[in-house]
């Protein structure tokens, strides 16, 4: 009843819970920690490996994913949050605003603390969240952005290719969490280091052909190749352009800037011409720019056959953007709304299309379809 009950903007209830939940957060009961770290007591609540995964994954209802922050790992925002997980015999629920909520988190792979042959963890190599499991060649950034917690947090490093095969391998095979595809992300590699990165993309997707490949990758013109990352099989791009505000993000990203925004968008549809629909993302940051940018980068990016990905900005702790405060529920809502707007006047949709995916992302069930 409660998943699908309407409001006075068109969104039901759970979707409006969502939205309030990514800009708010939520409390977690001394029963659910309980319950969710194991008989051990060992396991994480959340891998917590990026600002915008730092939280608990919850699904609420049938289809809605969501990636919740939490005081373990953002104090700086989450400090009274309406809503708190708790457990009962019955299972787990959302407690808040008069609500009980059924919800099922998703718990973090059973690989959390194990270690590879060489004596590094796995997670230094990869991490999963729901149906994906990330892999970061590059540890660190060549690259300064101030709202990244890469450059700040991680040494620069090219990880070893055989830790990054074996991870995956574990990865797929895990009996918590086992992913159902593969994402290439990190840091953005010095410029002497590109071509090793680009061997990495083809040893990867050579070494899992059956497993669907992701590449996220800053498309730095002279290093990136849309072109082989077709011919070699990648499934799908995000070519993230996080802030359509060229003045802002000159500020806050400044060498991203140097490419261009003319570029990167002839890049983007380049990329759209060789991939097909629905396999060419780019990211849009909100609240780090005016709503009104926001907009205008969604219709950049839908007009040229791109999915906008919607990303509320979650302030992380060690960069220099920890005091500012993200992007309030209303303001959440609204960029959503007018974008499903712009969108399909293009008869685009917002992305990712897969449904476990948008658990950090503003996307309902309208804009996906399941791997």
């Amino acid at each position: 009843m409660i998943a699908t009950q309407g409001t006075s903007t068109g969104l039901t209830t759970l979707q409006r819970l969502k939205i309030e939940l990514m800009a708010e957060g939520m409390s977690v009961s001394p029963e659910a920690r309980r319950a969710l770290s194991g008989h051990d007591g060992l396991r994480p609540l959340t891998l917590a490996d990026y600002a915008s995964t730092s939280g608990v994954i919850l699904v609420l209802g049938e289809d809605i994913w969501v990636n919740v922050p939490i005081a373990d790992h953002n104090a700086n925002f989450v400090t009274t949050p309406t809503f708190t997980l708790d457990h009962q015999d019955e299972g787990f629920l959302l407690r808040g605003q008069d609500m009980e909520v059924p919800v099922k988190p998703v718990p973090v792979p059973s690989y959390h603390n194990e270690r590879l042959p060489s004596g590094r963890l796995i997670t230094d190599f990869a991490i999963t969240h729901t149906h994906r499991v990330r892999i970061s060649p590059i540890q660190g950034c060549s690259y300064v952005c101030t709202f990244c917690d890469l450059p700040y947090d991680k040494r620069y490093e090219k990880m070893p290719i055989e830790g990054l095969i074996q991870s995956v391998q574990r990865a797929l095979e895990d009996p918590v969490l086992p992913a159902r595809h593969i994402l290439i992300s990190g840091g953005v590699p010095r410029d002497e280091d590109w071509p090793w990165l680009n061997e990495v993309y083809e040893t990867i997707v050579a070494t899992f052909p059956d497993v669907p490949v992701d590449v996220m990758m800053v498309p730095v013109p002279g290093h990136f190749s849309v072109e082989r990352l077709h011919e070699i099989g990648v499934q799908t791009l995000f070519l993230n352009l996080e802030l359509f505000n060229e003045e802002t993000a000159r500020k806050i990203m400044p060498r991203k800037v140097h490419i261009g925004q003319a570029t990167f968008l002839k890049i983007i549809e380049s990329a759209v011409d060789l991939f097909g629909p629905g396999r060419v993302y780019s990211l849009l940051l909100v609240g780090l720019e005016a709503v009104s940018d926001t907009l205008r980068g969604v219709q950049a990016l839908s007009e040229r056959g791109c999915d906008p990905v919607l990303s509320p900005f979650r302030s992380d702790p060690g960069t220099p953007l920890r005091n500012q405060s993200p992007p309030s529920m209303e303001v959440l809502q609204a960029v959503y709304l007018r974008s499903e707007e712009l969108v399909k006047r293009t008869g685009g949709r917002l992305g990712p299309r897969c449904l476990p995916c948008t658990h950090n992302t503003l996307t309902f069930t309208d804009s996906y379809h399941n791997r």
